[in-house]
Parts: structure tokens; C-alpha cells; sequence
């Protein structure tokens, strides 16, 4: 018996799979070869949008301060050493004297946590003293011989004018002899000034200032300070000084006001007192008066002691706001940028210290000087700061050493500092 099996179709449909497969491979090749002449468009890449930085914030620089470490007990020493000497060799040893006072004045001194040191000797300042001495037997000596010779007027004129003509020199050798031999972390100190080009300024200026009473004598002071102060370099820093005579004499008349006001009132005080005991006094008690009333006495005392009050608080306020005035003003030029100076002093800071020290001198009869000098420098030092992006240590050396003291001397007996 014949089985009659199922037609299997499977193997056709496989066969018909594998053709169409083939046909569509065909077909893809041909494509490909088609398109493989024709210039292909690329894509370009998806660029991302920038992120947007956060604005920077300002920096703060935290300002430079000037720091103290003398100790008044230590000064004490040195001064009783140089008074001692001074007075056994006939002043003589005064150079020396100064020197050893300078030198540990600067190396008690600190700055961005370097101190000073002054560089100069009691040789180089003895021989500008003998100048000094030489320059002061010329002056005086021509003013006694005039006088002598019964030529006042001439005598006048060589006294005054020889002082005159001191006066710049001194300010010109001071400046120029301090600070060459000054020096932070050895980094000298500078003055590029020139002696006539400061005297020139200074005869002009003496000439407006009796010109016009007294008047122009503000802006002389700001002239002379502006021009040694441009001078001034340390290291590779400038200095500069935009303060305006106009400014300066406004707060000096100020306070001249002030103080005429102060005692207009006072003798308002003296006249209605007077008024007040004339009705109560008989023109008969009067002529039996022969001493005054004690109540009177302490009058006049507490008035005479309100007075000082006044005008010594008038004259501090006056000088604190003419040092504010000056260190406002005052700039330090680096890397093409100003660096401001700022002075924080209050007036009741200044007015407690040199209450303090004037009872110290009076009350110790002046022994207490050299601790009075300590403590003005312990309060003045950190007070001084310096803009903090100034960079200390991007100075560099770019002053020259410079020897000759003469002007050190002239300005120390003319009681010129750098200030």
C-alpha cells in the first residue's frame, strides 16, 4: 500500500527567500555605485552655546600698616648716653649721637613685616656739621661786623638773607642725605631733586608770601612739599602730592576764626563780670580796696586756664586736620597704578595723648622726653596705611648712595624733618 506523503513546500519558499535577498543586495550595490560619484554633504557639528562666566567679584586688598616695636626704657638709654657725651666733649659728639638715635628709631620700625635701617654714620654727619658751623660763622659774622660798623639795615639783610638762603639747602640735603641712606630690605631710598630748582621755588614763593601779607604762604608750603615729594622714590616706586594751597589756606583760616571767635567770647566773659561786680561795688569801697578778693583770684585763674583750653584744642584740631590734609593727598605710583595713603587719626585719640604727655614732661621736668617720643610713635605708626594693592614685594633697586650729611645738619638745627 502506496502512503501518499505531503508535498513539502518549504524548500521552494526558502529558494524564493534567498532570491529576493539577492535581488535587493543587487539592487543596493547598484545604488551605491551610483551615488558614489556625487560629492557628499556633510553635517556639521552642533556647536554649543558659550557658558556665560560669573562676573568676578572685587578684590579686597587689606591695607599696609607701619608698625612701632621701641621701647621707651631702651631710648631712655641711648639719650642719657648722647646727653652725657654731648655735654663732655662740648657737643661735639652730637653726629654720633644723632646716628645712634636715628639708627634704632628705623630698625624698630616695621613695614609688610620688614623692618628699616638708616645706613648713615656720626663721620659722614661730623663732617656736615663742620660745614654747618662754617656756614654759621659766615652768616653771623657778617651781621656783627655790619652792626659793628653801625650798618644795621646791612646787618639785617645779611643775617636774614643768609637764613633765607640756608632755609632750601637744608630742606634739599635733609631729603637727600635721609633717605639715600635709608633702606628696607635693602632697597634704598631715593631724592631726585635739584638745589636750584627748589630754590627757585622757594625765593619766588618768599617774595609773593611779603608780597601779600602772609597770604600766599599756604601755597608756598604746597609747593615746596609737592616738589620734594614727586622726588621721593623707594626703589622702583614714585611718590606724588596733589594736595592745593587754596585747600591749605582755607583750613588754617578756619580755625583762625575759630579762635578769634574763642576770644571775642572771652572778652565778652571779662566785661560782663566787670558790668556785674561795678553795680554791686561803691565807688567809696572801691578806694578801700587794697588786694583783690580771693573769689576774684579764682576767677581770673579758671579763665585763664579756660582760655589755654580752648586755644591748645583749636591749635590740635588745626594740625590734625592739616596731617589728615597731607596724607590724603599723598600717592605711591607702581606698576602703572596710584596707591593711596591714608592717616586714621580722631581727633580724641590725639587729644588724650598729648594731654598724657604733656603731664609726662611737666610733671618729671622734662626726664620723660624720650618715653613721650616713643609712645607719639607707637600712636602715629599704626595709623599710617598704605592702599593694599601696592606691592612690596615687586620693588626693585634703582637708587644711587649719596654721602654728604651738611643738609642733615642745616635742617636739624632749622628743625626741618621729613614728614
Amino acid at each position: 500500500m502506496t502512503e501518499h506523503l505531503p508535498e513539502d513546500n518549504s524548500l521552494e519558499t526558502t529558494d524564493d527567500n534567498l532570491k529576493s535577498l539577492q535581488t535587493s543586495s543587487e539592487n543596493e550595490n547598484k545604488a551605491t555605485e551610483g551615488t558614489q560619484d556625487l560629492p557628499v554633504e556633510e553635517t556639521p557639528p552642533q556647536v554649543e552655546p558659550p557658558v556665560q562666566a560669573e562676573p568676578k567679584q572685587p578684590i579686597f586688598h587689606a591695607p599696609w600698616f607701619l608698625s612701632f616695636h621701641g621701647e621707651g626704657t631702651q631710648y631712655f638709654v641711648i639719650r642719657l648716653i648722647n646727653a652725657i657725651l654731648q655735654v663732655v666733649t662740648f657737643n661735639f659728639y652730637y653726629p654720633w649721637a644723632k646716628a645712634a638715635k636715628l639708627n634704632y628709631l628705623y630698625e624698630q620700625t616695621e613695614f609688610a613685616g620688614s623692618r628699616f635701617k638708616f645706613h648713615g654714620t656720626g663721620r659722614e654727619m661730623f663732617i656736615g656739621y663742620l660745614k654747618l658751623l662754617l656756614i654759621l660763622i659766615v652768616i653771623y659774622g657778617g651781621f656783627w661786623w655790619a652792626r659793628g660798623d653801625n650798618r644795621f639795615i646791612l646787618g639785617f639783610l645779611l643775617l636774614y638773607g643768609g637764613l633765607i638762603l640756608v632755609y632750601p639747602l637744608a630742606i634739599h640735603g635733609t631729603a637727600k642725605y635721609r633717605l639715600s641712606r635709608t633702606t628696607w630690605r635693602g632697597i634704598f631710598f631715593g631724592y631726585r631733586g635739584q638745589l636750584g630748582e627748589l630754590f627757585a621755588k622757594f625765593f619766588i614763593g618768599v617774595l609773593l608770601t611779603l608780597f601779600t601779607f602772609g597770604i600766599y604762604l599756604s601755597w608756598l608750603e604746597i609747593d615746596l612739599r609737592k616738589y620734594v615729594t614727586q622726588n621721593v622714590r623707594f626703589g622702583s616706586a614714585e611718590f606724588d602730592f596733589v594736595g592745593k594751597g587754596g585747600d591749605l589756606f582755607l583750613i588754617k583760616l578756619k580755625y583762625f576764626a575759630f579762635m578769634f571767635a574763642a576770644f571775642f567770647v572771652v572778652m565778652m566773659m571779662f566785661g560782663i563780670f566787670g558790668v556785674s561786680m561795678s553795680s554791686f561795688i561803691s565807688p567809696d569801697s572801691l578806694e578801700k580796696m587794697s588786694t583783690p578778693s580771693f573769689g576774684f583770684i579764682i576767677w581770673l585763674i579758671l579763665t585763664y586756664f579756660f582760655v589755654i583750653a580752648i586755644i591748645g584744642a583749636l591749635a590740635l584740631m588745626r594740625q590734625r586736620e592739616i596731617f589728615q590734609y597731607y596724607a590724603d593727598n599723598t600717592y605711591l605710583y607702581q606698576n602703572k597704578q596710584w596707591h593711596g595713603v591714608k592717616l586714621n587719626m580722631t581727633f580724641s585719640d590725639l587729644f588724650v595723648l598729648s594731654i598724657t604727655n604733656m603731664l609726662l614732661i611737666v610733671f618729671t621736668l622734662g626726664i620723660a622726653t624720650p618715653f613721650v617720643e616713643i609712645r607719639t610713635l607707637h600712636f602715629i605708626m599704626p595709623r599710617l596705611a598704605i592702599d593694599g594693592s601696592f606691592d612690596p614685594d615687586a620693588l626693585t633697586q634703582t637708587e644711587s648712595n649719596y654721602r654728604d650729611a651738611t643738609g642733615e645738619d642745616l635742617g636739624d638745627w632749622l628743625d626741618i624733618d621729613l614728614a
